[in-house]
């Protein structure tokens, strides 16, 4: 196994960072930090970082191809452009909120939510379409997390972090609502210190899944569950990872606070010799809003 560093590119100290996303267009990190109602946007041309808070959960962002951000929050998904929040749909129980999010090769929204208490399975997982309409894809789960699709097999992977757990879909490229669960993938992460959070898929299919409580990625071979690289992060909480830069080689990587641990809740990165997928955008029909 190949082992790799990586460094701290963001000595804040988020509670719980989570939900990156590559911005292209302006070559900046956008992730969030979910206990402290912030998002955060990190310019890497400039190496700065703005930071915006919210009065509530912020737990993802993606953006929008028609303008502005699309993010999910503790009580539901709102668009943000212009200095403005505007409600799109409301979760109407009070015990969960949302969690990860991301969008599928088609631009469409998968949203998942996980209960307060951390155990009860309660949690979905939804996808809020182009028309802003909402469709749940899966229920009794305690801990909706990482989400990668592989374009080339028409495989969706999604992570349960409370039973360690990645299941593997496929889907229909022509409808890629339409999910049908054919396995998960052979990993014991326990192995591996911890258990799998947030996730990205690299352009040969392999997945980037980040494990909580061992401060660390692995790249995992989704069929065979063979890890071939870990990067370790000072940190024991890591929380997801997406690729980024101008060739795709940098992996960004998202940690929680942690007592004790000085660096935890920094953003870090790491060079790679593969090249990752890109971010993708909410394809909405509202302009902006």
């Amino acid at each position: 196994m190949k082992i790799n560093e990586a460094k701290r590119v963001w000595s804040g100290k988020a509670l719980l960072g989570e939900g990156p996303f590559w911005d292209e267009q302006e070559q900046r990190l956008l992730w969030v930090d979910i206990e402290g109602y912030k998002l955060h946007a990190y310019d890497t041309k400039q190496d700065t970082t703005e930071t915006l808070p919210f009065a509530q959960h912020v737990t993802a962002v993606v953006k929008k191809e028609q303008g502005g951000l699309l993010l999910a929050m503790r009580d539901g998904l709102y668009s943000y452009y212009r200095d403005r929040l505007t409600l799109h749909m409301r979760l109407n129980e009070e015990a969960v909120r949302f969690n990860d999010a991301k969008c599928d090769p088609s631009g469409r929204l998968w949203a998942g939510t996980m209960a307060f208490d951390g155990q009860s399975t309660i949690g979905k997982l939804v996808v809020f379409d182009e028309n802003e309409a909402i469709e749940e894809k899966r229920s009794d789960l305690t801990i909706s997390n990482g989400m990668a699709w592989d374009e080339q097999k028409h495989l969706f992977y999604h992570n349960e972090t409370v039973t360690s757990e990645t299941a593997i879909f496929s889907y229909d490229p022509d409808d890629t609502r339409t999910i049908t669960r054919v396995g998960s993938v052979p990993i014991d992460y326990q192995e591996y210190g911890g258990a799998p959070d947030g996730m990205t898929i690299d352009s040969e299919g392999k997945l980037w899944i980040a494990l909580w409580g061992a401060g660390a990625v692995i790249r995992v071979d989704p069929e065979t569950g063979y890890v071939s690289e870990r990067i370790t992060v000072p940190a024991s909480n890591t929380t997801s990872c997406v690729f980024g830069g101008a060739d795709y080689k940098t992996l960004f990587i998202t940690t929680a606070s942690k007592d004790g641990e000085e660096k935890s809740g920094g953003l870090f990165c790491a060079k790679l010799d593969c090249k990752g997928t890109a971010s993708i955008s909410y394809k909405g029909q509202r302009n902006g809003l």
